[in-house]
């Protein structure tokens, strides 16, 4: 009997989200549950991680910078997960930009965004002291501190969703999990082949940059073609720790492809806000990892060996 994909679809951390799973005809019960289960676990990371829940485990640390908070699992692991990242940048990613963030503008979920001038942050300095005891589940930032896990919490929970779709299902064939192109897969298609990632060509709607296969790892893009706010949408969200304002090199959009979803959330971020010859040096430094980097203007250029199925795509004129 020939397998066929079973997907859902939901809205969550401020995007569209879907899961996918590989099942023959008689898997539909199994299916179900392993897609139920994608959903509980979105669902209990955004709880946990979310900066716009005034609920949130993350929320609750933020108001409560220089003290001792109890916090979850997931945040716990997040943060530490951020703090790594941190590191391997050398700072280009940086969990605690939220008060440049903010500053900047984007102090709300980006739907209700509304149009103000941008200022500076005043006192925020980047690289934040973050401590964590896991063996008493608890986090403290340095005073002054607030933490936004935006997109590594849509790639850490993008993973752990996956997780939950294997442990629902041990017998689960194949899986993706969507968190607004923050991508995780596992395993074949119903085809019995690798997953088929489109990379859009943000310059002409409709168009693709190539065709990513995968047969396991991580998908994430980052860039300024969306997501844009401020007087005549003239800021963006990716803050450059350096100097606490929107960056200002970088590309139009980068997407990368690494071994975790998380990484390459991480590893996007960093390349999002770096000029062309800073992010070959990055990506030549990090041989995990591999992308397409999209300039403004001109061609795009591949990080590493993206496993793309045309790559000619990547030499056309602008």
């Amino acid at each position: 009997m020939t397998p066929r994909l079973a997907r859902t679809e939901w809205r969550a951390v401020g995007t569209t989200c879907a899961a996918a799973a590989t099942a023959s005809p008689g898997d539909g019960r199994r299916a179900e549950r392993a897609l139920t289960a994608a959903r509980v676990e979105v669902e209990a990371c955004e709880a946990e991680l979310s900066r716009f829940r005034a609920g949130s485990d993350l929320s609750h640390l933020n108001a409560s910078a220089g003290e001792w908070v109890a916090v979850g699992p997931r945040l716990l692991e997040a943060l530490r997960l951020a703090l790594r990242a941190r590191e391997e940048t050398g700072g280009a990613f940086d969990p605690t930009v939220l008060p440049a963030l903010v500053a900047a503008g984007y102090d709300r979920s980006f739907e209700q965004l509304a149009e103000r001038p941008a200022v500076r942050a005043e006192g925020w300095r980047p690289g934040a002291a973050i401590e964590l005891d896991e063996a008493a589940g608890r986090a403290r930032l340095e005073a002054g501190t607030a933490v936004d896990l935006g997109g590594i919490g849509k790639g850490y929970a993008a993973t752990r969703a996956l997780d939950a779709m294997r442990d629902a299902w041990p017998g689960l064939p194949g899986a993706l999990v969507d968190l607004g192109g923050d991508l995780a897969v596992r395993g074949e298609t119903p085809e019995r082949g690798p997953w088929r990632i489109a990379v859009a060509d943000p310059r002409r709607p409709g168009t693709t940059l190539g065709t990513l296969l995968l047969h396991g790892g991580g998908v994430a893009t980052s860039g300024r073609d969306v997501r844009r706010f401020g007087p005549g949408g003239s800021l963006h969200h990716l803050i450059d720790p350096a100097t606490g304002e929107p960056a200002r090199p970088g590309p139009l959009a980068v997407t990368v492809v690494a071994p975790t979803v998380v990484e390459a959330e991480v590893h996007a971020t960093a390349l999002a806000i770096s000029g062309a010859a800073e992010a070959v040096a990055h990506v030549a430094a990090h041989p995990r990892i591999s992308g397409l980097y999209l300039p403004a203007a001109g061609g795009a250029l591949p990080l590493g060996e993206p496993p793309l199925a045309r790559t000619r795509v990547l030499v056309r004129a602008a």
